[in-house]
């Protein structure tokens, strides 16, 4: 009997502590909720504001504006990310670009050379017109005119006129030519031959 008369006491203290202290705690809570929210006063943000100064309810809740900067941090990363791939593919269409750059290059590069050569067979054009007239004049000259004029002539330009003139007469020619300079000069034809 005891044993419940003090169960009855502890439930009769439980009982008093709710009833005295915290039914009337809570009723005036809400009564200065309401007066304050009648007269103008936002209770939620200045709690917030009361709150957010307790060091462990602090760090446990965060603030709107928290909750702001993290959902801004949010985008700021998406758009970083999505920047960043666009930087990745405007740099290889970058790298194919200088490969095509340097395909066109190369291409004008021999297109060039391709030119040039083409001036070149044109400016050497007149001269070949000129030393084949001169090979005709030479196969239609008796060999022992035509061996004086060539002795006199450039090395070169003899070599270049005797290449064009019809062998036969190129043999006589020589035969009516000084031995050393016919051995010289057919020795350039022969080497020019060859080549």
């Amino acid at each position: 009997m005891a044993k419940q008369i003090t169960d009855k006491q502890q439930a009769s203290k439980l009982q008093w502590f709710f009833f005295v202290i915290i039914i009337p705690i809570v009723f005036a809570i809400t009564l200065a909720w309401i007066v304050l929210t009648l007269l103008g006063v936002n209770v939620t943000e200045q709690t917030e504001k009361y709150v957010s100064k307790v060091p462990w309810i602090a760090q446990n809740a965060s603030s709107p504006e928290e909750e702001n900067i993290k959902s801004n941090n949010k985008e700021l990363e998406t758009t970083l990310d999505a920047r960043n791939e666009d930087i990745d593919l405007l740099e290889e269409e970058l790298s194919a670009k200088q490969t095509e750059i340097d395909e066109l290059e190369q291409k004008v590069v021999k297109l060039e050379a391709v030119v040039e050569s083409a001036q070149e067979a044109e400016e050497a054009k007149p001269e070949n017109e000129k030393v084949m007239s001169m090979a005709a004049s030479f196969q239609q000259m008796e060999p022992e005119e035509a061996a004086p004029i060539v002795e006199n002539m450039s090395q070169d330009l003899a070599i270049e006129v005797l290449e064009n003139v019809a062998s036969e007469e190129r043999g006589l020619i020589f035969g009516q030519m000084n031995p050393e300079t016919a051995a010289g000069i057919a020795g350039e034809i022969i080497d020019s031959s060859e080549d």
